[in-house]
């Protein structure tokens, strides 16, 4: 009989989370404060959710190093216009654009399970995915 302990079966610990050093101005506390303003934190022309089809969302990505075009991803089939968050994520603005113009449910729960995701884009919320053709705004998308 060995005196060495059993091997273990436990998983290696998960790798930390990349943060980066967020702006003065850009903290969660910077967050809340804007999202109480009355600052239109959606940037849409419409007052409340909308159906949005992927292919509407796919064509709101942004411009590469540039954050003058929107931002629009969604989570658990909620669309969002993150153009504003961007600059207050702790991960970077290159963690959210990996999900720029898509879903982004898989990635989300991987990183951020217990984050109240509806809580925190509450102001930022445009509309509900739904399939293609169904959107608001699919006839004005030209099929090239």
């Amino acid at each position: 009989m060995s005196l060495m302990p059993p091997p273990s079966t436990t998983k290696s610990a998960p790798k930390p989370a990349h943060k980066v050093a967020l702006q003065p101005g850009y903290g969660p506390l910077d967050w809340a404060k804007l999202k109480s303003s009355q600052e239109d934190l959606r940037q849409v022309e419409w007052q409340h959710p909308v159906p949005i089809s992927p292919k509407m969302m796919s064509l709101h990505r942004g411009k590469a190093n540039s954050v003058d075009d929107e931002i629009w991803c969604s989570f658990n089939g909620k669309v969002y216009n993150v153009t504003r968050y961007l600059p207050f994520h702790p991960g970077g603005e290159k963690e959210v654009l990996r999900v720029a113009g898509r879903d982004g449910t898989d990635l989300f729960m991987k990183t951020h399970a217990w984050v109240n995701l509806d809580y925190m884009l509450d102001e930022c919320l445009i509309g509900f995915l739904v399939p293609n053709g169904r959107g608001v705004q699919d006839a004005l998308i030209d099929d090239d």
